[in-house]
């Protein structure tokens, strides 16, 4: 089977408090899929706000 879909390796798995609704989720997402393609992984720093 063919994988299409998976997690960047900048985005850790874990639980956060963000509601469904927000996009705060995509956000995060997006800004690691950012940080894979530029390579940057060990130049950055993430801190993620409490929750929604």
């Amino acid at each position: 089977m063919t994988v299409v879909f998976d997690r960047p390796k900048a985005l850790l798995d874990v639980p956060t408090h963000y509601c469904p609704g927000c996009t705060h989720g995509v956000i995060h997402r997006l800004v690691a899929e950012v940080i894979d393609e530029l390579g940057i992984l060990d130049k950055t720093i993430g801190v993620a706000p409490v929750g929604c």
